[in-house]
């Protein structure tokens, strides 16, 4: 890869602030942004035909993500048959503990020689995500996909573009969006019982990775919340720190996993959204308690919903939250969920479920790769309006990273 500097900085800097000057200079193969006609949630339905599926590891390079092989087991009409991993000691134990037999080196084989119609793309390192997909797509299998999606949205439109051209479907790994405690709160701000919603709040873990790869990682998770909740951004405005400073082009790095360039430990960014709704987004680094402090709070003209940790789903009742005064917040009570013993790996597989319906209902998957694009553009978008010191209108013109490339 070409190793960032500050001539690179320099070029993209100039694109993104000619950009943010031109409104409605968008990418033409990207839809207007759109607020959700209706909040819905994932609708499982039996499938009408039976699937074999396959997961493609990369235990050197990012294992495999967040059970996304143990997502094709227990499936309804999946037969869980074949497994790739350049490893030879992973691809051995995760054969044992997935109880498959069918194991390759190599994953063009494994595309080659087995009968599947379903792939899982199981490993973190989002470098290695477009390669395999183009393969899958040119393969003609669909597609269930670890996240972060892509390294930059020229990837990502890339991937996307392969497999409309292919007729395969694409799903990305976010559980969040199966689970059954935030579908009832969507379900609840669909009856009006928080009224309009006004603005959401989210944030990171701030752990060690906090600022630009907790954005990466953790952020991934919220903005998608944001997106199912408020509709596609319109436009982001944003500053990243790296200490007391302004993050600067010479802090462009490597995460701690690959997923393309990262810099800061200290972001807050502010997007809009359709029908006068504000999304906020912080991270800092190294704060305690960091796993309580991942959360998205949705706040209405008449209450507030919010989660902590991805879990505990409440919401208050009231026009506003006023500290000094006596309130209360109430659970959203979701015994079906609760009742639910790994409710990550339940998401997991309920995308799985909802990847082959929409293949059978000819639709995008719940979590679709496009969805993911969005959240990609307001990652992008928080870099490219930094660099600018200015608002940036979404979708982005220039479909590079504004931080350039780093060597991983």
């Amino acid at each position: 890869m070409q190793q960032y500097n500050r001539r690179s900085f320099l070029k993209h800097a100039g694109c993104t602030a000619t950009a943010a000057t031109t409104l409605g200079n968008f990418v033409p193969e990207i839809s207007q942004a759109r607020p959700p006609a209706n909040l819905t949630a994932i609708q499982r339905k039996p499938l009408q035909k039976n699937y074999r599926a396959a997961v493609i590891g990369s235990t050197g390079h990012g294992n495999y993500g967040h059970h996304m092989d143990g997502a094709l087991s227990e499936v309804p009409n999946v037969e869980f048959v074949a497994i790739a991993d350049n490893d030879a000691e992973g691809l051995k134990k995760a054969g044992e503990r997935n109880k498959v037999d069918r194991l390759y080196r190599d994953y063009r084989e494994m595309l080659d020689k087995e009968e599947i119609d379903v792939v899982s793309i199981g490993t973190r390192y989002s470098a290695l995500h477009e390669e395999m997909i183009l393969a899958c797509a040119k393969a003609g299998k669909h597609i269930y996909c670890e996240k972060p999606l892509a390294i930059d949205l020229a990837s990502a439109d890339r991937m996307i573009n392969a497999c409309d051209r292919a007729g395969v479907k694409l799903c990305v790994a976010l559980p969040n969006r199966a689970s059954l405690a935030l579908a009832k709160a969507a379900k609840m701000i669909n009856e009006g019982r928080i009224g309009k919603i006004l603005r959401i709040r989210a944030n990171g873990k701030d752990d060690r990775r906090g600022g630009g790869e907790d954005l990466m990682v953790l952020g991934y998770h919220v903005l998608d919340l944001m997106c199912m909740f408020a509709g596609d951004p319109l436009w982001a405005f944003a500053q990243i720190q790296e200490g007391e400073r302004d993050a600067q082009p010479t802090d462009a790095k490597a995460a701690s996993e690959p997923l393309g360039p990262v810099a800061g430990d200290c972001l807050a960014a502010m997007f809009g959204f359709p029908n006068q709704v504000h999304g906020y987004l912080e991270s800092h680094r190294d704060l305690e308690g960091s796993g309580e402090r991942f959360c998205i709070e949705i706040y209405g003209s008449e209450g507030i919903i919010a989660s902590r940790s991805m879990r505990d789903v409440v919401w208050f009742e009231g026009p506003y939250l006023n500290p000094a005064k006596p309130h209360k917040w109430q659970t959203i009570s979701t015994p079906e969920w609760d009742a639910i013993e790994h409710q990550d790996l339940w998401s997991r597989r309920a995308l799985v479920h909802d990847l082959l319906q929409a293949v059978e209902e000819n639709r995008d998957p719940f979590s679709s790769g496009r969805q993911a694009r969005w959240v990609q553009e307001m990652i992008q978008g928080i870099y490219a309006s930094h660099l600018a010191q200015a608002r940036i209108p979404l979708p982005l013109k220039n479909r590079e990273h504004p931080l350039g490339t780093i060597d991983e």
